[in-house]
């Protein structure tokens, strides 16, 4: 790939990480970071996930998710237990307080995009999303073939 190519990609990274505020204290109204609320919510989506098996799926340092893990249980958003036969490895579920919280970051990432969305017309919304599928498609099949990690 060539460096224009690669200068291109990495100011859109920086713009729509800017533009979808991921770097604001107190993301989607919470008092999670924006990695903080990310955890949350993927166990929320995949109940009884373990912490590796998060790490692998959110591509996030294990030591990163362990301290945010270990926070969220102190704060009673969470709970672990050992899953017999594996050796260490715990599941971890929400709370009902943790789910609350989910539930609220889904409702309050809902309404952010509503938000910046509403002065835009169908047929250029339509076409937004269309090109969103293309980035996913082509990222995707990227990945299949090894591209994603940086090993």
């Amino acid at each position: 790939m060539n460096n224009e190519r690669i200068k291109k990609i990495r100011a859109f990274n920086r713009y729509y990480t800017v533009w979808l505020e991921v770097m604001n204290k107190n993301y989607l109204k919470t008092e999670l970071s924006w990695h903080e609320a990310r955890v949350l919510y993927e166990i929320y989506i995949y109940q009884e996930i373990s912490a590796t098996e998060l790490c692998e799926h959110l591509n996030m340092d294990k030591s990163y998710v362990s301290r945010i893990i270990g926070k969220f249980e102190k704060n009673q958003l969470l709970q672990r237990e050992f899953i017999a036969g594996r050796k260490g490895v715990k599941r971890i579920w929400l709370t009902d307080k943790g789910k609350q919280q989910a539930l609220q970051i889904d409702k309050n990432g809902n309404q952010q995009i509503a938000d910046k969305f509403k002065n835009m017309d169908e047929k250029t919304c339509k076409r937004l999303c269309e090109s969103m599928d293309l980035i996913e498609k082509i990222l995707r099949e990227n990945e299949e073939k090894g591209g994603r990690k940086n090993e």
